[in-house]
């Protein structure tokens, strides 16, 4: 792969010792002073991002059923005291799958 782009050349198909060997040889000689170390890349995750991750880890702990509505659900039916209004089912079954 390479990356061409004014300052930045980045060839990564070769190995890291020819890729040090070409930019030394293009690099000004400069034998008396010492060679300047360079620094390295930092990233911070922001505390807003931790908050949203440490959000999904719990998101994804939940399960993806109330389990408690579901028993009292069964309950109602199997008592005969479940109703449900035919437009609201209709409404939420449209709504769940994308239909308007």
């Amino acid at each position: 792969m390479r990356i061409n782009g004014a300052p930045y050349l980045v060839d990564l198909s070769r190995p890291d010792a020819v890729r040090q060997e070409k930019v030394a040889a293009q690099a000004p000689q400069e034998s008396a002073a010492p060679q300047k170390v360079r620094s390295f890349d930092r990233v911070e995750i922001s505390p807003q991002s931790r908050e949203v991750e440490r959000l999904k880890r719990e998101l994804a702990a939940l399960p993806d059923l109330r389990l408690d509505r579901v028993a009292l659900a069964k309950q109602k039916l199997q008592e005969g005291s479940y109703s449900a209004a035919p437009t609201v089912l209709a409404q939420k079954i449209m709504e769940t799958y994308g239909i308007k």
